[in-house]
């Protein structure tokens, strides 16, 4: 076994390179769906399963000292909870299909456990470096690829809803937003998100002009990409990430330039434009334009306002939908933020909030209220309760202060800035969680503990 394991050693950081590149690349195609949800296993999941026992062998010698690290632990102990309030679920508030809600417990610990082997694996600098060249290479052909959905006709795989889900191909409608290789938007946003963050703090490291020309050339296309996914969240969460990195690293003198771009991004994207001003005239504020009054209806047909059962002869706005309500906005792009937000607050968060306040300690386990919450923090309390939030917590200020530690010590060189942007990254990836699932999007989840576990290893480097 010793033999077998110092054979895989060899090779475990080229499989796990292969891997990060294979994740963000290769489009969702189902093998098979889980019944219960349209969420599908997929070629990746069997991938990391075959890494993550490749792994094992690779760390029977090592694994009593890994055992003893506290990180180690805080992650035990969260996947601890995770399956207490899994039991409770099915045992006691009876919240829980059995078969669900293990997938998902199981689900959670396949994407958590990349961080160990990223952790493991990277132990020389020169293996952080290719990684993030290979990054660039990737967020490259993510780039090329999601404009080519845009002007060139290129398919898309989604899994915006049940159908679509099963793997179907897709083309953009002119109104649908672009998600390149990620099926969904979002999904695509936060990770444009994340590498322009760690863009820019290899901008203010390099030196060469280039190096530099490079960063900008390709994080401009990809500030490009982010405003045409109209993605808002993302979008602000990106521009906080990067003057939080602006202000660490004490380079304010490139926020107004910041503020240049982003007044760009509004010129040259007319629906992140429209769904922005919308958030504070519709959401905000309560205003914005006309709002939809119901013509006079037939007597007897229906107790419900509807377009389709107008007194004949009555006028009506045209292109208004069949299942608008009195009082929703008529304009289109206002009546997609309006009912953005109103899913959040009239169903998906009071949801998890019953949920947490039926099982304060544990809540009412995964998958209980359904697949999407679109508020992460409440979501872990609705499913795992205060016991599997503050371990969740727990694993998180771990990284954090391990990170931010080693950057307070460390020299302004390369491993500096690339933690700097991590954990700015990072805090951005926080602002996203309040509005997006995206510890649940797989691919996200998948890169971001990939992702973590190269930058605690990086602390562990001393030499280059």
């Amino acid at each position: 076994m010793e033999r077998l394991s110092l054979v895989f050693n060899k090779y475990i950081f080229w499989i796990v390179l292969g891997l990060s590149i294979f994740i963000p690349l290769y489009p969702k195609f189902p093998l098979f769906n889980v019944p219960g949800t349209y969420v599908a296993v997929r070629i990746e999941d069997f991938l990391i399963a075959l890494v993550a026992l490749v792994w094992i062998i690779t760390q029977l010698p090592n694994i009593r000292k890994l055992l003893k690290e506290n990180i180690t632990q805080a992650f035990l102990i969260f996947w601890g909870i995770g399956a207490l309030s899994l039991f409770s679920g099915i045992t006691l508030t009876h919240s829980v299909l059995p078969q669900l809600g293990l997938f998902h417990l199981l689900r959670r610990i396949e994407f958590m456990i990349l961080f160990f082997i990223a952790l493991t694996t990277f132990t020389k600098l020169w293996q952080v470096k290719t990684w993030l060249v290979s990054m660039l290479i990737v967020t490259i052909i993510v780039i090329i690829y999601g404009f080519g959905q845009q002007w060139l006709n290129f398919p898309v795989i989604s899994t915006t809803n049940k159908e679509f889900s099963k793997g179907l191909i897709l083309f953009l409608t002119p109104d649908a937003r672009v998600n390149s290789t990620f099926a969904g938007h979002y999904d695509l946003a936060v990770f444009l998100m994340f590498f322009i963050i760690l863009a820019v703090s290899h901008f203010l490291y390099f030196k060469k002009i280039i190096q530099k020309i490079i960063l900008i050339g390709v994080s401009g296309l990809a500030f490009l990409l982010l405003a045409m996914t109209a993605a808002r969240v993302s979008f602000f969460a990106m521009l906080a990430g990067v003057v939080l990195l602006f202000w660490i690293t004490n380079n304010k003198k490139y926020i107004l330039a910041l503020v240049f771009l982003t007044l760009f991004a509004f010129a040259i994207s007319p629906e992140l434009r429209h769904r922005t001003v919308a958030t504070f005239t519709v959401n905000i504020y309560g205003g914005g334009g006309p709002k939809y009054e119901p013509p006079p209806q037939k007597q007897g047909n229906t107790t419900k306002f509807s377009i389709e059962n107008a007194v004949p002869g009555v006028a009506t706005p045209s292109g208004v939908p069949i299942d608008v309500v009195p009082g929703e906005p008529l304009n289109t792009t206002e009546l997609g933020v309006y009912r953005s937000l109103g899913i959040r607050f009239d169903v998906e968060w009071p949801r998890a909030i019953r949920a947490f306040l039926k099982n304060p300690f544990l809540g009412t386990g995964y998958s209980s209220i359904t697949i999407t919450t679109d508020n992460d923090f409440l979501r872990s309390l609705g499913e795992v309760g205060i016991l599997g939030t503050f371990s969740l917590a727990l694993i998180f200020f771990i990284i954090f202060k391990k990170i931010w530690n080693f950057t307070k010590t460390s020299a302004k060189d390369q491993k500096y800035f690339f933690l700097i942007g991590v954990l700015c990254g990072l805090l951005a990836l926080f602002l996203n969680a309040t509005f997006i699932d995206v510890l649940e999007s797989s691919k996200v989840a998948e890169l971001l503990w990939i992702t973590l576990g190269i930058a605690f290893a990086t602390t562990r480097m001393q030499k280059a």
